[in-house]
Parts: C-alpha cells; structure tokens; sequence
C-alpha cells in the first residue's frame, strides 16, 4: 500500500539505533568505574599489578558496551518490528492507511511493551554489575 513504512527496513534501523544508543548509555555509565581503577592504580606501585588492573578495567568496559548495544538493540528492533508489523496490518484490514493506524500501533505496541518491563523490571536498570 503506498505511503505505508517497510516493515524489515524500520525494523533494522530500529536494531542499529538501540544498538548505538545502548553502546553509548553503557560507555558513559562506565566512566565512574574508570575513575575507580584509577584510584587503584595511584595506589599500587607494582608495575605488574597496575597492569592487571587497566586490562581487567579495558575487558569489563568492553563487555559492558558490548552487552548495552546487544541489549539495547534487541530491545529497540523488537519495537519497532512490533510497531510496523501492527501498523501494516492495520492499514490492511482497515484498507487505508491514516493517523489511526499510527495511534492504535503505537499505543498497542506502547503498552504491551510497559507490561513486559514492568513485569520483568529489566528496563529501567541503567548499570549492570559483573
């Protein structure tokens, strides 16, 4: 139908939006910790240890990176596939495509979204601990 959004290309935006976006969220969440090693690293005159410490700092910062722009990929790809999916469907039993259709997706896909965070309350985390 024409003017209608394509389901997969949204769909893969959606997925490498929430991927940059959870990247980005986990990589200034962690400059505290960075703040942290450094500390320990003042402390610590062994030159052996201070290096532990920044490799042990470098994985635990890459694997929370890694593990936000996972997160926050699958997260945003699947509302987005939901949203147009809906959408799409709409404007093909109703046979036309209009405001309506954006409202009833979005507020279907809003809350059935709300239910499941708030059900497995693994939305509103912001740092993950090792």
């Amino acid at each position: 139908m024409p003017g209608m959004v394509n389901w997969g290309t949204a769909t893969v935006i959606g997925v490498f939006a929430g991927m940059l976006y959870g990247g980005s969220k986990e990589a200034s969440a962690s400059v505290s910790k960075d703040a942290e090693v450094m500390l320990k690293l003042g402390s610590t005159p062994d030159k052996r240890e201070q290096y532990r410490l920044m490799r042990d700092a470098m994985e635990k910062r890459f694997i929370r990176v890694t593990r936000g722009s996972i997160v926050g990929g699958v997260r945003l790809g699947m509302f987005t596939a939901a949203f147009c999916g809906l959408q799409n469907l709409l404007a093909e039993k109703r046979g036309f495509h209009d405001v309506y259709n954006v409202v009833g997706a979005g507020s279907a896909t809003a809350a059935t979204f709300g239910l499941i965070c708030k059900r497995t309350n693994s939305c509103h985390q912001t740092h993950h601990t090792f």
